[in-house]
Parts: C-alpha cells; structure tokens; sequence
C-alpha cells in the first residue's frame, strides 16, 4: 500500500469549479509511479532496461465532487500479476474528512522496447509489489462496440500538448477527447452545453477508458458518440476514437442527470440513443 497526497490547485478545476477527470487520472499516475520507485522499481531502473508499462484500461468511479484546495490523499496497491499485465487498484479520499471521493482501477501491460513487445514482469518486481503473495484476478470484459449509424461523428487533432514523453497521447489525456466529443454530440441534436450555468449539465459519475492503439502529433481521430442506455437517474455513452480506421480507444461513460433535466437535454440524448 502506497500513499501520496495532493492539493487541488486553482488550474486543477475546470469551468464549473471541479476537477477535472484528466487531473485526477494524472494523480493516480504520478501515485503509481512513486508507488513502484517505493518499491524499488524507479524511472532510472526501468531505463536502464529499457522497459516501462503502459495503461491497456482505467476505471473510474466518481462518487463526489472535488473542489479547488480539497486535499486528497490517494492511495494504491497492485492486486494482481498474469502473464504480462498488472492490476493496479486506487482509492481517492479527502483528507479533511475523510470522504471517499473516488476508486480506480488501471490495468498495465509490461513491455520490453528493445523488443518491441510484451514481456513478463521480474519475479523480484512482482514480489515486491505483492509482499503478501502474488495472485491474479478475472478480468471485466470488454465493452468496446462499433459506432452504430445514427452516432455523432466529430473530429479531433493531435496535438503536440496532447503527448507525453514517450510521444503518444498520454492515458490521462483521452478524456478530454472524450467529453469534448460527447458535448459536441448533445450540441448537434439541440442541447449545447452553457459553461455559465453548471446546475444544468449532467455530471460525470464514472469513464471506462479500453487503449487499443496508441494516438500521435498530427493524427486526426474519428471521434463516434452514441448512447447505449437511459434511465432517470443517468445515461451511458459510448465514444470510439477511430484512428488510420482501426480503433485507439474506446469509452463508455456514466453520466447523472442535472436536477431536474431540462427537455431539450432528454431530447438530446434520446436522439443518440436510437
């Protein structure tokens, strides 16, 4: 177990005064990556090997909001080695009270560059991550599914901002694409989203982010978004960020209805959901 502490810092919140998703994605990647130097495996280390991980998934549960100076404390810990890839598990509080503030799961793979392939991890790494013993547990099956035809279609450009520093669009980055993309989608079918008027938004409450392949400068990403369900509490949406034709990333998220509605909103995503 691994704990690391953040303070929510005016540039961290978006419009509405919220962090923003891809700001807490980056914290649990910074808390993954003291996390595995706590034990031993540092960014030096991996250089020297010429191996790192790579995120194939991230879950995310949001179960409240987190405003400008809440601190957090963010813990995690690995629960799971198979073959190539590592369960890493995270949960977010405030430091204040306590509250749960979000869980979080990232799925790695383990990579060889010099090979350019997967690899197993080091016997030593996966014992000094798992101390109480290495185990390994099922895997969620995937959600990803092809855009049916009545999905909004946007598109997006990589940009050099988007990268990180093995030049491809970062884990964390994603979604931003991906809410753009939605907002945009309710914005063609009648409901554009007002960034004065945060009570009428519908808020994120969870993103399931599957990598397919790897995002660059200068791509143009097919971005897809349809709803796949509705009820009166939420909506899921699908995004597919199609790339050369064949699929990068693939998300499907839950989104809790503003209180009340309004119709043109209902309207909107009763259209994507066709």
């Amino acid at each position: 177990m691994h704990r690391t502490d953040f303070e929510i810092r005016i540039f961290d919140v978006d419009v509405f005064g919220e962090l923003r998703p891809n700001v807490l994605l980056r914290f649990l990647w910074q808390t993954a990556s003291e996390a595995t130097a706590a034990a031993g495996f540092d960014v030096e280390w991996y250089e020297q090997r010429g191996t790192l991980w790579i995120i194939r998934r991230t879950q995310l549960a949001v179960h409240a909001p987190v405003v400008f100076r809440d601190r957090l404390s963010i813990r995690t810990w690995v629960s799971d080695f198979r073959r190539v890839r590592s369960l890493r598990e995270y949960e977010v509080r405030r430091v204040a009270d306590h509250a749960l503030l979000a869980r979080a799961t990232t799925d790695w793979v383990y990579v060889d560059l010099a090979r350019g392939g997967l690899a197993q991890p080091p016997i030593e790494m996966q014992r000094a991550m798992m101390p109480d013993g290495v185990a390994s547990v099922r895997r969620v099956a995937s959600v990803a599914a092809d855009p049916p035809p009545h999905a909004a279609r946007t598109t997006r450009r990589v940009e050099l901002a988007d990268l990180d520093s093995v030049a491809h669009v970062n884990n964390a980055q994603y979604p931003v694409f991906v809410e753009q993309a939605t907002w945009d989608a309710l914005a063609a079918h009648g409901w554009p989203i007002d960034p004065t008027s945060p009570h009428t938004r519908p808020r994120l409450a969870a993103h399931d982010l599957e990598y397919f392949d790897a995002a660059r400068y200068g791509d143009v990403l097919d971005c897809a978004v349809w709803v796949s369900a509705m009820d009166d509490a939420a909506f899921t949406t699908e995004c597919a960020l199609l790339r050369h034709g064949g699929r990068s990333v693939h998300a499907q998220s839950l989104w809790r209805w503003p209180s009340p509605p309004a119709a043109d909103l209902r309207a909107a995503v009763a259209a994507l959901a066709r």
